[in-house]
C-alpha cells in the first residue's frame, strides 16, 4: 500500500497561513477528551472511562447493499448511491466518485455513520458493525497512532489527532470531535485512506491487523503540536489568541457559474456552494465572479454566523478595487463596533461604515480584518437579496 504521512496528504485540500501570520501552537497536547487541566489518572480508571465513554456511544448509522454501490451523474453532481440510498455528492468529481464506489464495493461495506460539521467530512464506512479492512494495494492510505487519539482544541478550533496530526477539524463543535474521537477508539482505527489528487475528495478511516500487533509493542511516536498546528491551519482560519476565524474551503475559479435559480434570481455558486445572490441583477453575479476570477482566489473562509466571504489567494488576502462595483473604504485602526438599534455596526470614528450583525460577529470581522490589514469592501448587488462583499487590501 502508498503510505504517506497526513501531513504531506491533508495539505492539498486547502492552502494553509503563512508560518509568518500564524499564531504559536499550543505547548503541549493533552492525552484524552477532557484537555490539558484533568488531573492525572491511573491506567485502569483510564481505560474504564473510555469503555464507559465508547458504551455511552451514540451513532447515525444507514446501512445499504454494497453490490449496489455505483457513481453516476444526476443533474450534474457527480454522486455515489447504493440503490435509492445517497451515500455520497462528489459534485463535479467525476474521477473521484468512480474510484469512491469502486473501493467501497471492494471493502464490501455496507453501513456508513457520519458526524456533521468536520472538515474533512467524518464518515465511517463499517463491514456487519465492523471497522473496514484495506485488502488490496489499489488503496492510498495515512497511518494513523490510535493509542492517542483524542479530541483537542488547537488554535481555537476542536480537533481529531493522534498527537502528530491533524486529523478532522470541527471547528467550534467541540461536541462533534469528542463524538469522533470515540468512533475511533470504539472500532479501533489506526489508518485513513485518501481518495483524490491533489485535493482529497473524500478521506475515510480503516483498520490494519498488522499495524495494530506493531502498535502494541513500539513505543509511542512523539507529538507534534506544530505539525497538527499547521494540518488545522489548512481548514480553518486560526486568529492570533486561539480565536477560531471559520471554516476554509478549496474554490477553483474555473468552477465558479452564475446561473438563474428559482424564482429568476441570479445566484453566484461553487460546486454546491452558494457565494451570492443577486435577485435579477445578472450583470452584478457576472461582475462579482470576475473579480474573484482576477485575483486568483483559491480558497474562501465563512466568518461568524453570518458567514461573512472571506477569500484568500494561497493563505493571504487578495488585493483589488473593481471598477463597477461601489466600494467601502476601511481604516482598520480607526474603526470601532457601535451598536444601532438592534444590530451592530463598523464606524470610522464618527462616519458609520457598514452593518455587521451580531456583537460577536462585529468583534471577529474587525480581527480579521485587522489581521490581515484590509482596506476595501467592493459590493457587488444589494444587501437586501444578499449580494456579495468583497473585502481586499486594496490596490
Amino acid at each position: 500500500m502508498k503510505r504517506r504521512w497526513l501531513a504531506v496528504v491533508i495539505p492539498a485540500i486547502l492552502g494553509g497561513l503563512a508560518a509568518a501570520q500564524a499564531p504559536p501552537p499550543p505547548k503541549r497536547l493533552p492525552n484524552g477528551l477532557d484537555g490539558p487541566d484533568k488531573p492525572a489518572i491511573s491506567s485502569a480508571d483510564a481505560a474504564r472511562q473510555r469503555e464507559a465513554t465508547i458504551k455511552a456511544l451514540k451513532e447515525d448509522l444507514r446501512t445499504f447493499d454494497p453490490d449496489a454501490v455505483t457513481a453516476r451523474q444526476v443533474e450534474g453532481h457527480w454522486i455515489v448511491i447504493a440503490g435509492k440510498e445517497l451515500l455520497k455528492d462528489f459534485s463535479s468529481d467525476r474521477a473521484a466518485a468512480i474510484d469512491a464506489a469502486r473501493i467501497l464495493k471492494d471493502l464490501r461495506v455496507n453501513q456508513v455513520g457520519t458526524i456533521p460539521g468536520s472538515n474533512p467530512p467524518f464518515e465511517y464506512w463499517l463491514v456487519e458493525g465492523k471497522a473496514a479492512r484495506a485488502a488490496n494495494t489499489r488503496i492510498t492510505v495515512v497511518p494513523i497512532t490510535s493509542r492517542t487519539v483524542r479530541a483537542e482544541q488547537v488554535g481555537g478550533s476542536w480537533v481529531v489527532t493522534d498527537g502528530a496530526k491533524g486529523i478532522y477539524d470541527f471547528g467550534t463543535d467541540g461536541e462533534g470531535a469528542k463524538r469522533a474521537a470515540v468512533v475511533f477508539w470504539k472500532y479501533g482505527f489506526n489508518q485513513v485512506g485518501v481518495i483524490g489528487s491533489p485535493r482529497p475528495a473524500m478521506i475515510y478511516p480503516l483498520f490494519d491487523q498488522r499495524q495494530a500487533n506493531a502498535e502494541k509493542v513500539n513505543p509511542i511516536p512523539p507529538p507534534s503540536p506544530v505539525g497538527v498546528y499547521r494540518d488545522i491551519a489548512r481548514t480553518s482560519l486560526l486568529l492570533p489568541g486561539n480565536v477560531y476565524g471559520g471554516p476554509k474551503s478549496p474554490l477553483d475559479v474555473a468552477k465558479l457559474k452564475t446561473l438563474r435559480a428559482e424564482k429568476g434570481e441570479w445566484v453566484l455558486m461553487h460546486g454546491n456552494d452558494l457565494l451570492g445572490r443577486f435577485g435579477s441583477n445578472e450583470s452584478a453575479a457576472k461582475a462579482a465572479a470576475k473579480a474573484i476570477q482576477d485575483a486568483k482566489v483559491t480558497e474562501f473562509v465563512r466568518v461568524g454566523e453570518m458567514g461573512w466571504p472571506l477569500f484568500l489567494s494561497n493563505g493571504q488576502a487578495i488585493h483589488g478595487e473593481p471598477l463597477t462595483a461601489p466600494k467601502i473604504g476601511l481604516r482598520a485602526d480607526h474603526l470601532k463596533i457601535t451598536k444601532v438599534r438592534e444590530t451592530y455596526w463598523f464606524f470610522e470614528d464618527t462616519r458609520p461604515v457598514m452593518e455587521v450583525g451580531s456583537k460577536a460577529d462585529a468583534e471577529l470581522l474587525l480581527a480579521v480584518i485587522q489581521f490581515y490589514d484590509l482596506k476595501n469592501v467592493s459590493v457587488f448587488g444589494r444587501p437586501e437579496t444578499g449580494g456579495l462583499r468583497l473585502i481586499t487590501m486594496g490596490r
